[in-house]
């Protein structure tokens, strides 16, 4: 899965076309609300902005290049390669609010979407950019509900509660803005700044299993592989039933730690939850491979190569089936 495909992926040297794009993002923050959480809603209404003009430009250069790229990893692809920098920013007082303005600037270079093609194409990276997304759509929405409960609250004590729950609010887009940039720094390979993210964001949200999930795939890129199990661990504790790239992840490593028994094992779990995971079947072949299990081993591959040879399942088929 996402372990692989750091290994199997390398960067394409082209000629380099920079685009610029300038965009503001705003908000009013009323009471209850930080001004450090106001001003992040601010350049984050920016950054979608830019965002969609980058996607035109990314799916623009993707056809004329024939990259073959879905909408949703267009969108992916321009989050990673949109590089962004506050130009300006000022607060002023409206009425009872205080009004936060922001300007960036954000360059998209075309060498970086060519480094970064493949990577995106990956089904969990697409599903985690969607995710985040959904949880600041959610995040604005309830906030929102919150500022209108707070501008009806009748009394000091009303006022109390719904800014507890403010805060709670506030602490939950903090966590999700760090997961952002933690998949950010994941996509482009900045391992050690992705883990001090995704640390940030667990930091705030200690049931955050896939920030646990992302940090110990950044671990086990390091080469950490028994932080990376403590973490991917923790996810599954967290939420064992939830996706079975859990699984698959853990057993990767504990395959690249010799420790077959344990991939197989955390397979099994990965294919009970979902049985039409090519990489599934697939990963417990290279176990049952290297556990000299061969005729396992063809069938796990097999099925891979029936359901999904992105990762090229089939040719590591013939392989195994030429040296029996």
């Amino acid at each position: 899965m996402v372990l692989i495909l750091a290994i199997l992926l390398f960067p394409v040297v082209s000629y380099t076309a920079v685009k610029e794009i300038i965009s503001e993002g705003t908000y009013n923050m009323g009471d209850g609300e930080t001004p450090t959480v106001a001003e992040s809603r601010a350049l984050l209404q920016a950054k979608r902005t830019a965002l969609e003009q980058a996607g035109t430009y990314v799916e623009s250069y993707s056809r004329v290049k024939n990259f073959q790229l879905t909408e949703d990893e267009i969108q992916v692809l321009a989050s990673g390669v949109m590089e962004v920098s506050v130009i300006e920013k000022k607060r002023t007082v409206v009425g009872d609010l205080i009004h936060f303005w922001v300007k960036i600037k954000s360059k998209v270079s075309t060498d970086k979407i060519e480094e970064l093609k493949n990577r995106v194409k990956e089904k969990s990276v697409v599903e985690d950019y969607k995710r985040i997304q959904e949880a600041y759509d959610k995040s604005q929405k309830e906030n929102e509900e919150l500022k209108k409960q707070m501008a009806a609250a009748k009394n000091v004590k009303g006022k109390g509660k719904i800014e507890i729950k403010i805060a709670e609010e506030e602490r939950k887009f903090r966590a999700n803005e760090w997961a952002d940039k933690g998949r950010l720094f994941l996509l482009n390979k900045e391992y050690d700044k992705s883990i001090e993210s995704y640390t940030s964001a667990i930091t705030l949200t200690p049931n955050y299993d896939r920030a646990y999930f992302y940090r110990g795939f950044a671990y086990g890129n390091k080469g950490q592989f028994d932080r990376a199990i403590e973490d991917l661990s923790e996810a599954i504790a967290i939420n064992p039933n939830n996706d079975e790239s859990y699984y698959i992840t853990r057993g990767l490593v504990y395959g690249r730690k010799d420790q077959h028994d344990r991939a197989i094992e955390d397979c099994n779990k990965a294919i009970a939850i979902n049985p039409n995971n090519a990489f599934a079947y697939g990963v417990r072949g290279v176990a049952y491979y290297y556990k000299g299990i061969v005729e396992r081993a063809v069938s796990d591959f097999q099925k891979a190569c029936n359901m999904d040879d992105k990762l090229g399942w089939c040719e590591m088929l013939e392989e195994v089936r030429k040296k029996k």
